[in-house]
């Protein structure tokens, strides 16, 4: 599981598209050169608590008005409709891979993010990746979400940035990523509507750049299983002192990839967010945020027994899986939950 290009946490969560794949965020270079990839199609529905996302692929995800800036948010429940992939092209050497699309692992672990990139093995010492990273998805986001009793306006949010990783370090489990984006919203204005003054509506501003540094290990239980704990720091460093906050969030990763005829992964994470300045709105009562991070998933797959392809694909994996996670905020205006479930296909090729 990851996070962070909606509310930070609710795209994160909302794009929770898992797959079936290695336990490594870097996935080994494949020892056939030319084309490989995934195509993964999939529907469900998708319910959501947050104040802060307006919509996400033409789908409304809060209320457009709101009468009050001390409760909770209301729920929104959407259809969904899921299409991930991504296409390699290994080259004749067996040791430089170029790729676009999402990571089978980061899928697995809650983080959708789209790719363009390059791996290159340098032997005993493991494999380095190194990509540009872009949200890829339609989101909206509210211009200035603390309008009471109107119809507050969307505006768009984009983020770019880049990815670092060194993965099998020493031929281990053991992998770093570091992984930068700038946040960039269209028409910010929050605080506008309250008439806060120019000082307290800049603390509010959501612009701003993202640093993320992840260290994980997989431990191999055995040929079919594995385990894989994860520790990342996140420094949000939005320009706005009351946004900007250090995530700190712990993730247990668990696959039984049997295949014959049926795989499991099951995901955890626990965390939390400190926020570096009090907030300047007056229904917060002057409170610096803080916020308590919960989540679980679990996804299962199915191998069809008939042996179905599609374009020359592998057989086709059906799959079926559920999540919820939640953002506990002393705030209760910034409080975010979702709850989703999805069924599908795996097309590998």
């Amino acid at each position: 599981m990851k996070k962070r290009v909606l509310s930070g946490f609710v795209f994160l969560l909302l794009t929770t598209l898992l797959s079936v794949g290695s336990a490594f965020a870097v996935e080994p270079i494949p020892k056939q050169a030319g084309f490989s990839g995934f195509f993964r199609p999939g529907v469900g529905f998708v319910d959501i608590e947050s104040n802060m996302v307006a919509k996400f692929l033409g789908n409304d995800l809060s209320d457009k008005k709101i009468n009050s800036l001390g409760k909770s948010p209301d729920g929104e429940s959407n259809g969904s409709v899921s299409f991930a992939f991504q296409v390699n092209y290994t080259l004749s050497n067996l040791e430089t891979q170029f790729f676009f699309g999402p990571e089978l692992s980061d899928l697995l672990r809650f983080d959708a993010s789209q790719q363009l990139g390059v791996k290159q093995n340098i032997g005993e010492l493991g494999i380095l990746q190194a990509g540009f990273l872009f949200s890829g998805l339609g989101a909206e986001v509210w211009s200035d979400p603390y309008v009471v009793n109107q119809k507050r306006r969307e505006t768009d949010r984009d983020s770019t940035g880049a990815k670092l990783a060194w993965g099998h370090i020493f031929g281990s489990g053991l992998e770093i990523d570091y992984k930068y984006r700038d946040m960039d919203i269209d028409k910010e204005r929050s605080g506008e509507f309250l008439g806060l003054s120019d000082a307290d509506r800049k603390r509010l501003e959501r612009d701003g750049d993202i640093h993320e540094i992840e260290v994980l290990y997989t431990i191999k239980l055995s040929q079919k299983s594995s385990l894989t704990p994860s520790f990342t720091y996140q420094l949000d460093d939005r320009d706005g002192d009351a946004r900007k906050n250090d995530e700190y969030l712990f993730q247990l990763t668990y696959a039984y990839l049997v295949g014959e005829p049926f795989s499991l992964i099951l995901n955890g994470m626990v965390g939390w967010a400190d926020y570096d300045k009090r907030n300047p709105i007056p229904d917060f009562n002057g409170k610096r945020q803080e916020d308590d991070i919960y989540g679980i998933n679990a996804t299962l797959y199915y191998k069809n027994p008939w042996g179905w392809t599609m374009m020359g694909s592998k057989p086709i994996t059906f799959f079926i899986d559920g999540a919820w996670a939640e953002r506990d905020a002393n705030i209760d205006f910034y409080d975010e939950e979702i709850v989703s479930g999805t069924v599908g296909a795996m097309f590998r090729w």
